[in-house]
Protein backbone atom coordinates (compact mmCIF):
# COMPACT_ATOMS: atom_id res chain seq x y z
CA UNK A 1 0.00 0.00 0.00
CA UNK A 2 1.18 3.30 -0.88
CA UNK A 3 3.30 5.15 2.21
CA UNK A 4 3.82 8.50 1.15
CA UNK A 5 3.92 11.15 -1.80
CA UNK A 6 6.37 9.96 -3.53
CA UNK A 7 4.99 6.52 -3.39
CA UNK A 8 1.62 7.82 -5.14
CA UNK A 9 3.69 9.95 -7.77
CA UNK A 10 5.80 7.55 -8.95
CA UNK A 11 3.04 5.15 -9.72
CA UNK A 12 1.05 7.67 -10.99
CA UNK A 13 3.66 8.53 -13.61
CA UNK A 14 4.15 4.59 -14.48
CA UNK A 15 0.75 4.95 -15.62
CA UNK A 16 0.45 7.96 -17.58
CA UNK A 17 -1.50 10.19 -15.10
CA UNK A 18 0.98 13.09 -13.94
CA UNK A 19 1.82 15.68 -16.76
CA UNK A 20 5.67 17.36 -16.00
CA UNK A 21 5.41 21.56 -16.27
CA UNK A 22 9.60 21.70 -17.32
CA UNK A 23 9.36 25.42 -17.29
CA UNK A 24 9.80 27.64 -14.69
CA UNK A 25 6.14 28.85 -13.22
CA UNK A 26 4.77 31.08 -11.03
CA UNK A 27 3.51 30.13 -7.42
CA UNK A 28 1.45 33.78 -7.71
CA UNK A 29 -1.63 33.01 -9.94
CA UNK A 30 -0.09 30.93 -12.68
CA UNK A 31 0.44 27.36 -10.94
CA UNK A 32 -3.32 27.77 -9.35
CA UNK A 33 -4.29 29.18 -13.26
CA UNK A 34 -2.98 26.15 -15.28
CA UNK A 35 -4.39 23.79 -12.67
CA UNK A 36 -8.04 25.03 -13.15
CA UNK A 37 -7.84 24.62 -16.71
CA UNK A 38 -6.35 20.99 -15.97
CA UNK A 39 -9.01 20.35 -13.98
CA UNK A 40 -11.89 21.12 -16.12
CA UNK A 41 -10.87 18.58 -18.39
CA UNK A 42 -13.01 15.65 -19.28
CA UNK A 43 -12.81 13.04 -16.43
CA UNK A 44 -10.57 15.27 -14.33
CA UNK A 45 -7.60 15.42 -16.62
CA UNK A 46 -4.09 14.57 -15.33
CA UNK A 47 -2.11 15.39 -12.28
CA UNK A 48 0.49 18.21 -12.65
CA UNK A 49 4.39 18.07 -11.67
CA UNK A 50 5.67 21.85 -11.86
CA UNK A 51 9.34 21.01 -11.53
CA UNK A 52 10.34 24.86 -11.14
CA UNK A 53 7.98 26.41 -9.03
CA UNK A 54 9.31 30.27 -8.84
CA UNK A 55 13.06 28.33 -10.15
CA UNK A 56 12.40 26.32 -6.33
CA UNK A 57 14.44 23.33 -6.33
CA UNK A 58 10.97 21.41 -4.53
CA UNK A 59 8.77 20.79 -7.28
CA UNK A 60 4.83 21.49 -6.21
CA UNK A 61 2.32 18.92 -7.34
CA UNK A 62 -1.29 19.36 -8.08
CA UNK A 63 -4.79 17.90 -9.19
CA UNK A 64 -3.31 14.45 -7.60
CA UNK A 65 -6.86 13.39 -6.51
CA UNK A 66 -8.44 14.87 -9.45
CA UNK A 67 -10.13 12.15 -11.12
CA UNK A 68 -12.03 8.90 -9.79
CA UNK A 69 -9.45 6.38 -11.58
CA UNK A 70 -6.59 8.38 -9.07
CA UNK A 71 -9.10 8.25 -6.46
CA UNK A 72 -8.85 4.58 -6.44
CA UNK A 73 -5.21 4.52 -6.83
CA UNK A 74 -4.84 6.34 -3.52
CA UNK A 75 -7.01 4.15 -1.60
CA UNK A 76 -5.14 0.89 -3.69
CA UNK A 77 -9.22 -0.51 -4.47
CA UNK A 78 -10.36 -1.55 -7.84
CA UNK A 79 -13.67 -0.01 -7.42
CA UNK A 80 -15.15 3.18 -4.94
CA UNK A 81 -17.87 1.34 -4.33
CA UNK A 82 -15.65 -1.23 -2.31
CA UNK A 83 -15.18 1.52 -0.08
CA UNK A 84 -18.74 0.92 0.96
CA UNK A 85 -18.94 -2.52 1.49
CA UNK A 86 -15.71 -2.51 3.28
CA UNK A 87 -16.93 0.13 5.25
CA UNK A 88 -20.91 -1.11 6.10
CA UNK A 89 -18.58 -4.74 6.78
CA UNK A 90 -17.08 -3.03 9.72
CA UNK A 91 -20.46 -1.33 10.73
CA UNK A 92 -22.38 -4.06 11.07
CA UNK A 93 -20.57 -5.60 14.21
CA UNK A 94 -20.81 -2.06 15.70
CA UNK A 95 -23.91 -1.06 17.87
CA UNK A 96 -24.98 1.68 16.18
CA UNK A 97 -27.22 3.87 17.74
CA UNK A 98 -27.11 6.90 16.56
CA UNK A 99 -24.11 9.36 15.61
CA UNK A 100 -22.97 9.88 19.54
CA UNK A 101 -20.64 8.14 20.53
CA UNK A 102 -20.08 6.41 16.86
CA UNK A 103 -16.44 7.48 16.08
CA UNK A 104 -15.05 6.39 19.14
CA UNK A 105 -16.82 2.89 18.41
CA UNK A 106 -15.32 2.38 15.00
CA UNK A 107 -11.76 3.64 16.24
CA UNK A 108 -11.69 1.05 18.99
CA UNK A 109 -13.09 -1.27 16.51
CA UNK A 110 -11.35 -4.70 16.74
CA UNK A 111 -10.84 -4.99 12.46
CA UNK A 112 -8.51 -1.75 13.14
CA UNK A 113 -6.57 -3.46 15.62
CA UNK A 114 -4.04 -4.76 13.28
CA UNK A 115 -3.51 -1.61 11.79
CA UNK A 116 -2.54 1.15 14.28
CA UNK A 117 0.04 3.84 13.86
CA UNK A 118 3.40 2.58 15.29
CA UNK A 119 5.94 5.08 16.83
CA UNK A 120 9.60 5.25 14.68
CA UNK A 121 12.31 6.86 16.27
CA UNK A 122 13.06 8.71 12.91
CA UNK A 123 12.17 9.25 9.39
CA UNK A 124 12.19 10.28 6.16
CA UNK A 125 10.44 13.92 7.32
CA UNK A 126 13.32 14.50 9.80
CA UNK A 127 15.92 14.45 6.73
CA UNK A 128 17.06 17.98 6.81
CA UNK A 129 15.98 20.88 8.97
CA UNK A 130 15.16 24.32 7.27
CA UNK A 131 16.82 27.11 8.65
CA UNK A 132 15.35 29.34 10.65
CA UNK A 133 11.72 28.29 10.05
CA UNK A 134 11.61 30.49 7.37
CA UNK A 135 8.08 29.74 5.51
CA UNK A 136 8.71 32.14 2.64
CA UNK A 137 11.66 29.54 1.40
CA UNK A 138 9.26 27.49 0.14
CA UNK A 139 6.81 27.46 -3.02
CA UNK A 140 3.71 27.84 -1.56
CA UNK A 141 0.91 28.78 -3.87
CA UNK A 142 -1.22 32.46 -4.30
CA UNK A 143 -4.62 30.95 -6.05
CA UNK A 144 -6.60 33.92 -6.59
CA UNK A 145 -5.45 37.76 -6.84
CA UNK A 146 -7.38 38.86 -3.27
CA UNK A 147 -6.61 35.78 -1.42
CA UNK A 148 -5.45 37.19 1.61
CA UNK A 149 -5.30 40.87 0.76
CA UNK A 150 -6.91 41.51 3.78
CA UNK A 151 -3.67 41.22 6.35
CA UNK A 152 -0.47 38.84 5.65
CA UNK A 153 0.17 37.56 2.25
CA UNK A 154 -2.18 35.57 -0.43
CA UNK A 155 -0.03 32.10 0.20
CA UNK A 156 -1.83 29.90 1.79
CA UNK A 157 -0.91 26.27 2.49
CA UNK A 158 -4.01 24.70 0.96
CA UNK A 159 -3.45 20.60 1.42
CA UNK A 160 -1.99 20.84 5.07
CA UNK A 161 -2.98 17.65 7.76
CA UNK A 162 -3.47 19.67 10.55
CA UNK A 163 -2.03 18.14 13.96
CA UNK A 164 -4.22 18.76 16.92
CA UNK A 165 -5.10 17.45 20.53
CA UNK A 166 -6.58 18.23 24.04
CA UNK A 167 -3.56 19.10 26.73
CA UNK A 168 -3.15 16.05 27.82
CA UNK A 169 -2.59 14.50 24.48
CA UNK A 170 -6.14 12.30 23.88
CA UNK A 171 -8.83 12.90 21.54
CA UNK A 172 -5.80 13.34 18.55
CA UNK A 173 -7.01 14.78 14.76
CA UNK A 174 -6.01 15.66 11.68
CA UNK A 175 -7.91 17.84 9.29
CA UNK A 176 -7.16 19.70 6.39
CA UNK A 177 -7.79 23.74 7.03
CA UNK A 178 -6.99 27.31 5.10
CA UNK A 179 -3.32 28.00 6.64
CA UNK A 180 -2.35 31.72 5.32
CA UNK A 181 1.13 32.72 5.70
CA UNK A 182 1.48 35.81 7.50
CA UNK A 183 5.12 36.16 7.50
CA UNK A 184 8.54 34.01 7.55
CA UNK A 185 7.62 32.48 10.98
CA UNK A 186 3.17 33.54 11.16
CA UNK A 187 0.53 31.61 10.08
CA UNK A 188 -3.37 32.44 10.14
CA UNK A 189 -5.62 29.18 10.77
CA UNK A 190 -8.89 29.61 10.67
CA UNK A 191 -10.67 26.63 12.36
CA UNK A 192 -14.23 25.02 10.85
CA UNK A 193 -17.08 25.69 13.58
CA UNK A 194 -17.45 22.88 15.73
CA UNK A 195 -14.24 21.29 14.48
CA UNK A 196 -12.18 19.45 17.25
CA UNK A 197 -9.24 21.22 16.13
CA UNK A 198 -11.39 24.59 17.52
CA UNK A 199 -12.99 22.67 20.76
CA UNK A 200 -9.03 21.55 21.11
CA UNK A 201 -7.91 25.64 20.94
CA UNK A 202 -10.57 26.76 22.80
CA UNK A 203 -9.59 24.49 25.86
CA UNK A 204 -5.87 26.08 25.51
CA UNK A 205 -7.21 29.36 24.92
CA UNK A 206 -9.61 28.65 28.22
CA UNK A 207 -6.20 27.43 30.50
CA UNK A 208 -4.14 30.47 28.83
CA UNK A 209 -1.99 28.27 27.25
CA UNK A 210 -0.39 27.82 23.42
CA UNK A 211 -1.51 24.90 21.37
CA UNK A 212 1.03 22.98 20.21
CA UNK A 213 0.27 21.72 16.75
CA UNK A 214 1.90 20.35 12.85
CA UNK A 215 1.04 20.93 9.71
CA UNK A 216 2.21 17.75 7.85
CA UNK A 217 2.65 18.15 4.07
CA UNK A 218 2.55 14.32 2.17
CA UNK A 219 2.47 11.31 3.81
CA UNK A 220 0.08 8.25 2.59
CA UNK A 221 -2.59 9.37 0.38
CA UNK A 222 -5.12 7.57 2.39
CA UNK A 223 -4.58 9.97 5.29
CA UNK A 224 -4.68 13.37 3.15
CA UNK A 225 -8.44 12.08 2.33
CA UNK A 226 -9.27 10.97 5.90
CA UNK A 227 -8.29 14.79 7.10
CA UNK A 228 -10.01 15.92 4.22
CA UNK A 229 -13.23 14.20 4.81
CA UNK A 230 -15.86 14.86 7.58
CA UNK A 231 -15.85 11.37 9.49
CA UNK A 232 -17.88 10.92 12.24
CA UNK A 233 -17.22 12.79 15.67
CA UNK A 234 -14.59 11.39 17.69
CA UNK A 235 -13.02 9.16 14.99
CA UNK A 236 -9.12 9.30 14.48
CA UNK A 237 -8.09 9.84 11.07
CA UNK A 238 -4.59 8.53 11.89
CA UNK A 239 -6.39 5.48 12.99
CA UNK A 240 -8.63 5.73 10.01
CA UNK A 241 -6.10 6.10 7.86
CA UNK A 242 -4.79 2.83 8.53
CA UNK A 243 -7.89 1.11 8.21
CA UNK A 244 -7.77 2.50 4.69
CA UNK A 245 -4.70 1.20 4.04
CA UNK A 246 -5.00 -2.11 5.85
CA UNK A 247 -1.70 -2.21 7.22
CA UNK A 248 0.08 -0.19 9.76
CA UNK A 249 1.72 3.82 9.64
CA UNK A 250 5.19 4.28 10.93
CA UNK A 251 5.07 8.13 12.79
CA UNK A 252 7.55 10.40 14.44
CA UNK A 253 7.30 12.14 18.31
CA UNK A 254 7.42 16.33 17.36
CA UNK A 255 9.86 17.47 20.25
CA UNK A 256 6.97 20.72 21.46
CA UNK A 257 3.70 18.66 21.84
CA UNK A 258 2.08 15.31 22.48
CA UNK A 259 1.83 15.00 18.56
CA UNK A 260 2.83 12.17 16.15
CA UNK A 261 3.23 13.00 12.42
CA UNK A 262 3.72 10.33 9.42
CA UNK A 263 7.28 9.68 9.22
CA UNK A 264 6.74 9.66 5.66
CA UNK A 265 5.69 12.96 5.19
CA UNK A 266 7.20 15.67 2.64
CA UNK A 267 7.83 18.01 5.18
CA UNK A 268 6.50 19.07 8.64
CA UNK A 269 5.83 22.76 10.46
CA UNK A 270 5.84 22.11 14.15
CA UNK A 271 4.13 25.76 16.24
CA UNK A 272 1.97 26.75 18.60
CA UNK A 273 -1.49 28.35 18.03
CA UNK A 274 -1.45 31.36 20.45
CA UNK A 275 -4.27 31.81 23.11
CA UNK A 276 -4.85 35.34 22.46
CA UNK A 277 -4.16 38.37 19.33
CA UNK A 278 -6.02 36.26 16.79
CA UNK A 279 -4.90 37.57 12.95
CA UNK A 280 -7.17 38.11 10.00
CA UNK A 281 -7.40 35.63 7.98
CA UNK A 282 -8.70 35.86 3.82
CA UNK A 283 -10.57 36.93 1.74
CA UNK A 284 -10.08 33.64 0.27
CA UNK A 285 -11.69 32.34 -3.26
CA UNK A 286 -13.56 29.26 -3.14
CA UNK A 287 -15.74 26.95 -4.67
CA UNK A 288 -19.04 28.99 -4.92
CA UNK A 289 -17.17 31.47 -7.93
CA UNK A 290 -16.67 34.05 -5.12
CA UNK A 291 -14.30 35.03 -1.86
CA UNK A 292 -15.14 34.53 1.10
CA UNK A 293 -14.40 37.35 3.35
CA UNK A 294 -11.74 37.99 5.51
CA UNK A 295 -12.26 37.24 9.21
CA UNK A 296 -10.50 36.26 12.57
CA UNK A 297 -8.01 33.23 13.06
CA UNK A 298 -5.59 31.70 15.27
CA UNK A 299 -2.48 32.94 15.33
CA UNK A 300 0.35 30.19 15.07
CA UNK A 301 3.86 30.92 15.50
CA UNK A 302 6.85 28.68 13.69
CA UNK A 303 9.18 26.93 15.84
CA UNK A 304 10.43 24.54 13.43
CA UNK A 305 10.17 23.17 10.02
CA UNK A 306 11.95 19.32 8.96
CA UNK A 307 11.32 17.60 5.60
CA UNK A 308 12.79 15.05 3.16
CA UNK A 309 15.86 16.09 1.33
CA UNK A 310 14.20 16.83 -1.85
CA UNK A 311 10.39 17.40 -1.02
CA UNK A 312 7.49 17.19 -3.43
CA UNK A 313 5.03 19.80 -2.25
CA UNK A 314 1.79 19.39 -3.08
CA UNK A 315 -1.49 21.96 -3.23
CA UNK A 316 -5.07 21.71 -4.24
CA UNK A 317 -6.46 24.85 -6.53
CA UNK A 318 -9.88 25.46 -4.90
CA UNK A 319 -12.93 27.57 -7.35
CA UNK A 320 -15.77 26.68 -9.44
CA UNK A 321 -16.12 22.78 -9.86
CA UNK A 322 -15.31 20.69 -11.24
CA UNK A 323 -12.15 20.99 -9.29
CA UNK A 324 -9.74 18.59 -7.18
CA UNK A 325 -11.05 18.70 -4.23
CA UNK A 326 -14.87 17.48 -5.97
CA UNK A 327 -13.07 14.52 -6.91
CA UNK A 328 -12.00 13.78 -3.51
CA UNK A 329 -15.01 13.78 -2.07
CA UNK A 330 -16.36 10.54 -3.97
CA UNK A 331 -14.49 8.72 -1.56
CA UNK A 332 -16.42 10.52 1.37
CA UNK A 333 -19.59 9.82 -0.55
CA UNK A 334 -19.04 6.25 -0.81
CA UNK A 335 -18.49 6.07 3.23
CA UNK A 336 -21.58 8.17 3.40
CA UNK A 337 -23.50 5.26 1.61
CA UNK A 338 -22.30 2.76 3.84
CA UNK A 339 -23.24 4.99 7.09
CA UNK A 340 -26.33 6.55 6.24
CA UNK A 341 -28.54 3.60 6.55
CA UNK A 342 -27.48 3.18 10.16
CA UNK A 343 -28.84 6.17 10.64
CA UNK A 344 -31.62 6.72 8.86
CA UNK A 345 -33.25 3.32 8.01
CA UNK A 346 -34.92 4.27 4.78
CA UNK A 347 -31.95 4.96 2.65
CA UNK A 348 -30.20 3.09 -0.06
CA UNK A 349 -27.62 5.04 -1.49
CA UNK A 350 -26.55 8.50 -1.81
CA UNK A 351 -25.09 10.54 -4.74
CA UNK A 352 -23.21 13.93 -4.26
CA UNK A 353 -22.91 15.65 -7.49
CA UNK A 354 -19.87 17.42 -8.19
CA UNK A 355 -21.49 20.85 -8.38
CA UNK A 356 -23.31 20.39 -5.59
CA UNK A 357 -21.30 18.67 -2.98
CA UNK A 358 -19.49 21.87 -0.93
CA UNK A 359 -23.06 22.81 -0.29
CA UNK A 360 -24.24 19.74 1.24
CA UNK A 361 -26.48 18.58 -1.20
CA UNK A 362 -27.09 15.32 -2.58
CA UNK A 363 -29.67 12.73 -4.33
CA UNK A 364 -30.60 9.91 -1.97
CA UNK A 365 -32.36 6.82 -3.11
CA UNK A 366 -34.74 5.62 -0.35
CA UNK A 367 -37.21 2.85 0.21
CA UNK A 368 -39.55 1.40 2.76
CA UNK A 369 -41.75 4.78 3.23
CA UNK A 370 -44.85 5.74 3.63
CA UNK A 371 -47.38 8.05 2.65
CA UNK A 372 -45.68 11.33 4.64
CA UNK A 373 -42.71 9.64 6.00
CA UNK A 374 -40.82 11.45 2.93
CA UNK A 375 -40.87 14.31 5.58
CA UNK A 376 -39.00 12.40 8.61
CA UNK A 377 -36.73 10.91 6.65
CA UNK A 378 -35.68 15.01 5.30
CA UNK A 379 -35.60 15.75 9.10
CA UNK A 380 -33.48 13.28 10.09
CA UNK A 381 -30.68 13.79 7.32
CA UNK A 382 -30.96 17.77 8.14
CA UNK A 383 -30.60 16.46 11.85
CA UNK A 384 -26.95 15.28 10.76
CA UNK A 385 -23.82 17.40 10.57
CA UNK A 386 -23.21 16.50 6.98
CA UNK A 387 -26.32 17.81 5.63
CA UNK A 388 -26.97 21.03 8.61
CA UNK A 389 -26.62 23.35 6.14
CA UNK A 390 -28.28 21.31 3.03
CA UNK A 391 -29.27 23.41 0.60
CA UNK A 392 -31.02 21.01 -1.56
CA UNK A 393 -32.19 17.35 -0.77
CA UNK A 394 -33.32 15.40 -3.96
CA UNK A 395 -35.07 11.86 -2.76
CA UNK A 396 -35.76 9.37 -5.16
CA UNK A 397 -37.64 5.81 -5.04
CA UNK A 398 -34.53 2.98 -4.36
CA UNK A 399 -34.82 1.46 -7.60
CA UNK A 400 -33.76 4.94 -9.03
CA UNK A 401 -29.99 5.44 -10.28
CA UNK A 402 -29.13 8.46 -7.96
CA UNK A 403 -25.60 8.46 -9.82
CA UNK A 404 -27.23 9.78 -13.06
CA UNK A 405 -28.35 13.22 -12.84
CA UNK A 406 -30.47 12.95 -16.45
CA UNK A 407 -33.23 10.24 -14.89
CA UNK A 408 -33.07 12.82 -11.66
CA UNK A 409 -33.83 15.60 -13.42
CA UNK A 410 -36.16 13.41 -15.13
CA UNK A 411 -38.04 12.41 -11.65
CA UNK A 412 -38.01 15.93 -10.30
CA UNK A 413 -40.20 17.17 -12.98
CA UNK A 414 -42.12 14.20 -13.53
CA UNK A 415 -42.69 12.61 -10.45
CA UNK A 416 -43.10 15.85 -7.83
CA UNK A 417 -46.22 17.06 -6.98
CA UNK A 418 -45.04 21.00 -6.38
CA UNK A 419 -47.73 21.65 -4.20
CA UNK A 420 -47.24 18.75 -1.60
CA UNK A 421 -43.47 17.43 -2.78
CA UNK A 422 -40.98 20.69 -2.15
CA UNK A 423 -40.11 20.23 1.63
CA UNK A 424 -38.08 23.52 3.50
CA UNK A 425 -37.03 24.49 6.90
CA UNK A 426 -38.13 27.31 9.09
CA UNK A 427 -35.48 29.45 7.77
CA UNK A 428 -36.17 28.65 3.60
CA UNK A 429 -32.36 28.16 3.59
CA UNK A 430 -33.01 24.48 2.82
CA UNK A 431 -34.87 22.66 0.53
CA UNK A 432 -35.84 18.99 0.10
CA UNK A 433 -37.89 17.42 -3.28
CA UNK A 434 -39.80 14.69 -3.01
CA UNK A 435 -39.38 12.84 -6.07
CA UNK A 436 -40.47 9.75 -5.17
CA UNK A 437 -43.33 9.28 -7.42
CA UNK A 438 -45.67 8.09 -4.45
CA UNK A 439 -48.62 9.51 -5.34
CA UNK A 440 -49.06 9.14 -9.11
CA UNK A 441 -51.49 7.04 -10.85
CA UNK A 442 -50.97 4.62 -13.30
CA UNK A 443 -48.86 1.58 -13.59
CA UNK A 444 -45.43 2.41 -14.32
CA UNK A 445 -43.64 0.84 -17.40
CA UNK A 446 -41.58 -2.54 -16.33
CA UNK A 447 -39.98 -4.70 -18.67
CA UNK A 448 -36.88 -6.47 -16.85
CA UNK A 449 -37.56 -9.99 -18.32
CA UNK A 450 -36.90 -8.18 -21.64
CA UNK A 451 -34.05 -6.17 -21.05
CA UNK A 452 -32.66 -9.31 -19.03
CA UNK A 453 -32.89 -11.30 -22.46
CA UNK A 454 -31.50 -8.65 -24.14
CA UNK A 455 -28.56 -8.14 -22.78
CA UNK A 456 -28.03 -11.54 -22.14
CA UNK A 457 -28.18 -11.75 -26.37
CA UNK A 458 -26.27 -8.36 -26.70
CA UNK A 459 -23.43 -9.36 -28.46
CA UNK A 460 -25.26 -11.51 -30.98
CA UNK A 461 -26.69 -8.46 -32.39
CA UNK A 462 -23.03 -6.98 -33.15
CA UNK A 463 -23.88 -3.88 -31.97
CA UNK A 464 -21.50 -1.72 -29.83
Amino acid sequence: MLSSLHDFVARLERLGEVQPVEHPVATRLEIAAITRRISRYPKGGPALLFRQPDQSPFPVVTNLFGSRRRMRLALGLDRLEDLTLNFSALLQSLPVSGLDGLGALVTDHPALGHCRPVAVPNGPCREELVSGADLQQLPFLHNWPDDGSASGSGQYITLGQVFTCLPDGSQPNCGIYRCQIHDAHTLAIRWRSGSDAARHHQEYQRRGERMPLAIVLGGPPALTLAAAWPLPPGLDELQFACWLRQTTLPVVDCLHGPLRVPAEAELVIEGFAEPDRPLIEGPFGNHTGRYDPAGPAARVSVVRITRREAPLMPATVVGPPPQEDCWMMLGWERLLAALLPRLVPEVRDIHLPLPWVFRQSAVVSIANHGPRQVRQIVQALWALPWFAKARLLVLVDAERQPYSLMQTAWCVVNDTDWGDDLITDETGRRLAVDATCRHLSGERLIDDATEQMISQRWKEYGLP
